[in-house]
């Protein structure tokens, strides 16, 4: 992702205004049928608000490209989440007209100001955005675009096929033998194909087994990684799916031979079919793994310890389906490598052990996809619980006799790298406590309001220490224990207030 900065000074007594252009994949689905582009996402901080512009957005139609225009709202205002800071806008936008020249026409002079919800999340390099656009009214239309990629598998449905070797294919983002790298790759054969037994869309994964050299069988295995095959024996661990972002080797449709990640998910769902050419009750499985990695080299099975991994997802006793498709849900288990996500590699093999397959054992694959939690199990209010909580109750009631601020909510959130917002609003007769669960992705927000009411005799007892208590952010959304000289910080007060501050 091309990250492109600009610092305008404004005046010795002000703040700086700072602004970042993201280039980012960009996925805009309309009525339910999704098209993939790249597009420009202009993100303007200015003081303590932001103003955030999908720059020349276009529609795919089955006329061609349609212009629509650049869509930009203004005037939010940030939260901030343990690692991002977030940004949250409900408006009805004038779009205005694009500067692409390849676009011929923009629809945006002829739109009446259009209904759009923004949720998006800024951590580091990276910009995560989901957008929502009513065109009902105008274009019979409900736009939805997903901006910022590494958080969901490539080519899920299986729907998208490149050319891998003579008249053989393989789904774009996933990798057989029919690609694969090392000294054996002739006697390997060829171990994929396209199927029209699909749990979903039209078309599924089907990875199938055969016998080499007579006697040896090679397990049909799919990757997102690129199979190695440096070994004779099927046993030997010169034989595996690997990754290794530094490489630039491509595939037939142009993409790396790794899935990018940069997210941390809960757990790997996918749909399978699975039976066995001949039934072998010594080996009866199918076997399904995942590594989240920091994009440096890494293979399955491993050879030796690997510290890059910072969580891995197997299931290795998958049984056969008897001719029905089967949903497989898969916890990602983390270690305490500290580092950031970079890539995942997952493989599927019609065997979970080497060799120990038999002729024409077979795995079709569908829907495959990572999950992501944001699930609120407690709330506390100055240290008590709310009671009754349940996550489907959305609205409590709870009191206090004394002066809340944010740093008197806390919430029991269960979802690896979910991001928790939480507001104090005073009210006539208390305070109405917010707290936002929103999962990584983007994809779920879970809200709850506890309404409080003030109890206290009129002296109310003011926590001194929360009050003087401030947290204080980098402006890519990490938390900084120290603050250097020249360097521009978030701070978020004991009540919750979000300023800008300068060292």
């Amino acid at each position: 992702m091309k990250k492109l900065f600009t610092l305008m000074l404004m005046a010795a007594m002000t703040m700086a205004t700072w602004a970042t252009d993201y280039d980012e994949e960009i996925i805009v689905t309309v009525n339910g049928t999704s098209s993939q582009q790249h597009g420009i996402i202009s993100v303007v901080e200015d003081g303590d608000t932001y103003t955030l512009t999908l720059k020349n957005f276009v529609l795919q139609s089955e006329d061609g490209p349609m212009g629509v225009g650049n869509i930009e709202l203004t005037g939010i205002v940030p939260q901030q989440s343990a690692t991002a800071t977030i940004l949250k806008a409900q408006d009805n936008v004038i779009i205005t007209e694009g500067n692409d020249p390849s676009v011929p026409f923009w629809m945006a002079s002829m739109l009446p100001p259009v209904p759009v919800d923004l949720v998006a999340a800024i951590s580091g390099d990276h910009l995560r955005a989901s957008i929502h656009i009513n065109m009902m009214e105008t274009l019979e239309q409900i736009i939805e675009v997903t901006i910022g990629s590494g958080y969901q598998m490539r080519n899920q449905g299986f729907e998208k096929w490149h050319a891998s070797a003579e008249n053989y294919e393989e789904p774009n983002g996933w990798h057989s033998f029919e690609s694969a790298t090392g000294s054996f790759v002739a006697l390997t054969g060829h171990h994929m194909q396209k199927s029209a037994d699909a749990h979903g869309g039209e078309t599924s994964a089907r990875i199938y087994s055969t016998t080499v050299l007579f006697t040896i069988v090679a397990n049909g295995t799919m990757t997102t990684g690129r199979m190695s095959a440096n070994a004779m024996s099927a046993t030997d661990p010169k034989n595996n799916a690997f990754l290794d972002t530094s490489l630039t080797d491509v595939d037939g449709n142009g993409d790396p031979f790794y899935m990018p990640l940069v997210a941390r998910p809960d757990s790997l769902v996918l749909w399978m079919k699975f039976k066995q050419g001949t039934a072998n009750a010594s080996h009866p499985y199918a076997t399904v793994s995942a590594a989240i990695t920091d994009g440096t080299y890494y293979q399955d099975p491993e050879d030796k310890e690997y510290n890059n991994v910072i969580a891995r997802a197997k299931n290795n006793v998958i049984a056969e389906t008897n001719g029905e498709w089967k949903h497989i849900s898969i916890p990602f288990e983390y270690t305490d490598a500290q580092l950031d996500p970079k890539a995942i590699l997952v493989t599927i093999s019609t065997n979970a052990d080497a060799g120990q397959g038999s002729n024409n054992d077979e795995v079709l694959v569908d829907d495959i996809a990572l999950v992501y939690n944001a699930n609120v199990t407690a709330i506390t209010v100055d240290g008590n619980a709310v009671e009754g909580f349940t996550p489907e109750q959305t609205t409590y009631e709870a009191t206090t006799e004394k002066v809340l601020t944010a740093d008197d909510i806390d919430a029991t959130v269960e979802g690896r790298g979910a991001h928790v917002l939480k507001t104090v609003n005073k009210t006539d007769n208390g305070y109405e406590c917010v707290v936002e669960a929103l999962t990584a992705d983007l994809t779920v927000l879970n809200r709850y309001v506890i309404n409080v009411k003030d109890v206290s005799d009129g002296v109310r007892t003011v926590n001194n220490r929360k009050q003087a208590t401030a947290t204080y952010y980098t402006v890519s959304g990490q938390q900084a224990s120290v603050l250097l000289p020249g360097q521009t910080y978030i701070r978020i007060a004991a009540d919750g207030t979000v300023t800008k501050v300068r060292r």
